[in-house]
């Protein structure tokens, strides 16, 4: 379990610097939208893997179900979402910066495994 609620609570920690400490100190846009998606990316894959591991299921620790499950939570975020979230916006690119962030993730436990391998 401490392989996924080490990495999404440092992953929320770094949304919350993000959120309230460097978009406001800088205005860079790029960081509010894309990095806050990229960030939710490796979030929701941690929050995804927890729950399976708990329910004694398998984790989407390969890139085919990670990347299906990022891309539904990516695409849900900006086509639903805006439906009912007067203030939400659809972006495509969003959907890329949520697979993008999970892939990293996915990239970073996989480096790690091969370094406790050796």
């Amino acid at each position: 379990m401490r392989r996924y609620a080490v990495p999404g609570a440092v992953i929320a920690g770094l949304y919350v610097l993000n959120r309230f400490v460097l978009v406001p100190a800088t205005g860079w846009r790029l960081l509010a939208w894309h990095g806050a998606d990229f960030l939710a990316g490796g979030l929701m894959l941690c929050f995804l893997n927890g729950l399976l591991l708990l329910s004694r299921r398998r984790p989407a620790e390969r890139v085919l179900p990670a990347t299906l499950f990022l891309l539904a939570c990516g695409l849900f975020w900006e086509v639903v979402t805006p439906l009912y979230l007067p203030r939400s916006v659809g972006d495509p690119r969003d959907v890329l910066a949520v697979w993008l962030g999970g892939m990293c993730l996915l990239a970073l436990w996989r480096f790690g495994d091969r370094r406790r391998r050796t």
